[in-house]
């Protein structure tokens, strides 16, 4: 047991050990050691705080040990006191390299305009143009249709995505003629850049993730980040499901630097078969549409692809109008279509699943499940431990109180290369294969 030890002048306790030489504890809380809070962080990342307090008292074998109260008041002490460090970090690193962010905007301090890219020294590096024009010969591409420069080497490589989880029903507002809110939403940002290896087995990459309770507040971090490793002089490039506060959040912070949005592939593909499922009264006329579109768009023909949509049979259509909006939504996004084919041919990303993997893994699987609700403060501050650990940070927090906020490098095994020729026959009648298969089977 510890005894503590209060210095007081007046009404006012000048010093208290149980707070300025211990870690803050509630009022019946005992204080806990490093190895303790390792254990009690990392079980709370796993498993419903009952279960993690379940099992904690077991390793211990006590039956009077810690309760479940105060197991998630103490890991979401902590995630609020990590979130805190990440804003101070990235504030000073903001501030260091001489700029403000206001308005969502980045600005210099010194002459108190808008960011250009003059103001920061650049590190960019292309693929070279040779390379470029060998693949674009390999894959039959014709010339002007890419653009040999454009193909960024050691970029730094961003996935942004939201996620909700079910908020606690208690903890929803109650004003009158205001909506309640359903879920608590968190934003998570995955930062990657491609290393080299002498292992040809072998995939190398440095990464981090970043998580705030805001769009807003997670960009801030991010920019902390980048100035933090000297990054804001890269190529950067952004991997964006189509969610328009994302990109516009880029367009607003980012826009003045060397950065590029891409539109990711899979969610792509997802909305043209959405859509025309919407738009075409026949399931097979559909498929066949979007046999003709879809190579089209992955070598980033978007004129091509809306003068297909302009062929369609109209007595194939059902709804005008979302033929119409698809049309539109192509347009509107047209600038964030690279050629997918080209970039997959020079082995550089096309998709946000890093981002969408980030997620399941700070936020998701952890924290949806049937019957769990969270507040706020409870569910962002179990994504920033969720976070540390996955950036081999705990022991650094837990030991010396602070994080690196430095790029972590990681390798894995290399996965054999997809065969992208199924794009032309995707959407063949799956029904009429196995009719096929079927018929093949009885006549043998």
């Amino acid at each position: 047991m510890v005894i503590g030890h209060k210095c007081v002048t007046g009404d006012q306790a000048t010093y208290d050990s149980t707070e300025d030489f211990f870690e803050k504890t509630g009022s019946r809380e005992a204080f806990k050691s490093d190895q303790f809070k390792e254990l009690m962080l990392e079980i709370a990342t796993m498993t419903s705080y009952r279960n993690g307090t379940m099992l904690l008292n077991r390793m211990r074998r006590t039956d009077s040990g810690i309760i479940e109260t105060t197991y998630r008041n103490s890991v979401e002490r902590e995630g609020e006191s990590i979130q805190q460090h990440m804003n101070e970090k990235a504030a000073a690193a903001i501030e260091e390299n001489g700029l403000i962010v206001r308005n969502g905007e980045i600005i210099c301090k010194e002459s108190g305009k808008k960011i250009a890219q003059d103001d920061i020294i650049s590190n960019l590096t292309h693929i070279d143009a040779e390379k470029v024009l060998e693949a674009a010969k390999k894959l039959k591409l014709e010339e002007g249709s890419y653009t040999p420069s454009d193909y960024e080497y050691a970029g730094v490589n961003i996935s942004a995505d939201e996620v909700g989880v079910k908020r606690q029903t208690e903890m929803r507002p109650r004003e009158e003629g205001k909506a309640q809110p359903k879920t608590v939403a968190s934003t998570v940002i995955h930062v990657e850049m491609a290393n080299e290896t002498d292992d040809p087995k072998l995939a190398s990459s440095s990464s981090y993730i970043l998580n705030s309770s805001s769009v807003s507040g997670a960009f801030i971090l991010l920019l902390g980040f980048l100035c933090t490793n000297q990054l804001l002089g890269r190529t950067m490039v952004f991997f964006v499901d189509g969610a328009r506060n994302l990109n516009t959040e880029i367009a607003n912070m980012f826009d003045s630097l060397n950065v590029k949005i891409i539109l990711d592939w899979y969610h792509l593909r997802k909305k043209m078969e959405e859509t025309l499922s919407l738009i075409c009264n026949n399931r097979h006329y559909r498929n066949e549409m979007l046999q003709k579109i879809m190579p089209t768009l992955w070598r980033g023909n978007v004129d091509e692809a809306i003068a297909i949509l302009k062929t369609i049979d109209m007595n194939m259509v059902k709804d005008n109008s979302k033929l119409n909006y698809l049309m539109g939504y192509l347009e509107r996004v047209r600038v964030n279509i690279p050629n997918y084919m080209l970039r997959d041919a020079l082995g550089l990303r096309n998709s946000s699943n890093r981002g969408e993997k980030a997620n399941d893994l700070i936020v998701a699987n952890r924290q949806k499940h049937n019957g769990m609700g969270w507040s706020d403060n409870g569910s962002v501050a179990l994504a920033s431990v969720t976070a540390v650990l996955h950036n081999n940070e705990l022991d650094n927090w837990i030991n010396n109180g602070t994080l690196s906020f430095q790029l972590v490098e990681r390798t894995t095994p290399k996965r054999p290369k997809r065969n992208r020729k199924r794009t032309n026959t995707a959407y063949a009648n799956t029904s009429d294969k196995t009719k096929k298969t079927r018929s093949t089977t009885v006549a043998a």
